[in-house]
């Protein structure tokens, strides 16, 4: 295992383009990835739905009939009916400080029982009662005097609640309901009693409203926050991947060192598989780092990767292992051109752009034709889909992403077979004998 220790060594020596092209760049996609996915939770937080409530008036009730027992008995019970829904506000009995808090917005409503109120109540009750015996026109009830603020609706809405509370009386009283064996049924005691009982149906005698929520489809953003925050990974595994992977096998691959690994005792195919090994764990190194980077940028964001479905998040990094072996077969293949340093630092570079640019990940909608078409020769646009594809809740299938994953994985046996063929190419015209000196000072 000396020549993988060795191939090693060679990348931590230009470790320089790790830190640059992986730990630099992949930063900067995290947090472009963490964005979105931080968006996703904001939306879910502000839509969520909660129990409904609806807006509570502001109502002054004044009784000026609490001398009379009867009034007194149905001033208590309106406050008792209408506290259930709306609030209570004290204001001074004098017009002006009625009108100041009306037309002020103090108040949304202000309801006057007037003196007398409670005795009228009885008569007419009991007119009706009679009228109904006999069959004749029954008596309107007299009503109290109310003020709605036009600054609010909530008002108009109490008013109701005060008519819906007179009438509720005014049924129990008829009818018998909630009386405690009184047998005089217009008695104070059994308007005390009618109106204990229109307290306890309030909720009986209001609209019934029903609130149907729908189900939040809450993974949705979230599933396509992660699915960008992975498919971000593209630019930085293809460009630190393709320089060290091609610096590498570079190392491995001048005429010299080539001329001293064959003469070694070594087989070759020992030593093409110790180069390999380091190869691929350059790529797995590289792949564990973004995987972990994801994790925590997830964490971090407060989405956990179970919520997530581990079947498909595990997927999806088995898909970004088998794009980080294609970015390092592509860099294996660059390095059997025998390329100078700096022009594999620009390849990489911008074969990275290339892949992260056409293959939608940066992009918030669909790219255009032309774009498209580029991308679908690079192995980056079809790494996407299929992240895309797998975290997408409404496909299922092996076939979704089961195509483009194929994809990925034939570009980096293409690549591996590409740079195979140059290597023998180039290796079958080199001499394993190095030309003589003619220096005297050489010999000896």
């Amino acid at each position: 295992m000396n020549t993988c220790k060795t191939a090693l060594r060679i990348i931590w020596a230009h470790k320089f383009y790790l830190l640059l092209y992986l730990v630099g760049m992949s930063l900067i996609m995290i947090v472009i990835g963490s964005t979105n996915v931080q968006a996703a939770v904001r939306a879910n937080a502000s839509s969520s739905i909660g129990r409904f409530e609806p807006a509570r008036a502001k109502v002054v009730v004044i009784n000026r009939d609490s001398g009379n027992q009867a009034g007194c008995e149905l001033g208590q019970g309106l406050k008792k009916y209408l506290g259930k829904s709306a609030q209570l506000v004290t204001v001074e009995d004098k017009t002006q400080a009625l009108q100041d808090a009306n037309v002020s917005g103090k108040s949304d409503l202000t309801v006057i029982i007037p003196a007398g109120y409670g005795q009228r109540f009885l008569e007419t009750l009991e007119d009706t009662a009679a009228q109904a015996r006999s069959g004749g026109k029954t008596t309107a009830f007299p009503k109290v005097e109310t003020a709605a603020s036009y600054n609010s609706s909530r008002g108009s809405l109490a008013q109701l609640q005060v008519d819906s509370y007179f009438d509720a009386i005014r049924t129990a009283l008829l009818s018998g309901l909630g009386q405690n064996g009184s047998t005089d049924l217009h008695s104070p005691a059994a308007v005390k009693d009618a109106a204990a009982y229109a307290v306890a149906h309030y909720a009986g005698s209001q609209p019934h409203v029903g609130i149907h929520a729908s189900p939040k489809n809450d993974d949705g953003a979230l599933l396509k926050g992660f699915a960008t925050t992975v498919g971000l990974a593209a630019f930085p595994l293809m460009t630190a991947l393709t320089v060290c992977v091609a610096t590498l096998f570079g190392a491995f691959s001048s005429p010299d060192r080539h001329r001293r690994l064959l003469a070694s005792p070594i087989r070759s195919s020992s030593l093409n598989g110790q180069e390999l090994t380091a190869a691929l764990i350059v790529a797995g190194v590289s792949w564990a780092y973004y995987v972990a980077l994801v994790a925590f940028s997830m964490a971090a964001s407060g989405v956990s990767l179970a919520s997530l479905g581990w079947g498909r998040v595990l997927l999806s990094f088995f898909v970004m292992l088998i794009f980080a072996v294609s970015a390092a077969s592509f860099g294996f293949m660059l390095s059997q051109f025998n390329p100078s340093s700096s022009l594999i630092n620009s390849v990489g570079v911008t074969f990275g752009l290339v892949v992260m640019f056409t293959s939608g990940s940066s992009s918030g909608g669909p790219l255009p034709p032309v774009m498209q078409t580029i991308g679908k020769l690079t192995p980056g646009w079809w790494y996407n889909t299929a992240v895309q594809s797998i975290m997408d809740s409404s496909t299922t299938g092996l076939a979704s992403w089961g195509l483009p994953l194929t994809v990925v994985a034939l570009f980096a046996l293409a690549y591996a077979c590409v740079g195979l063929m140059v290597s023998r190419l180039t290796r079958t015209r080199a001499t394993l004998v190095a030309p003589v000196s003619s220096d005297p000072s050489m010999i000896g």
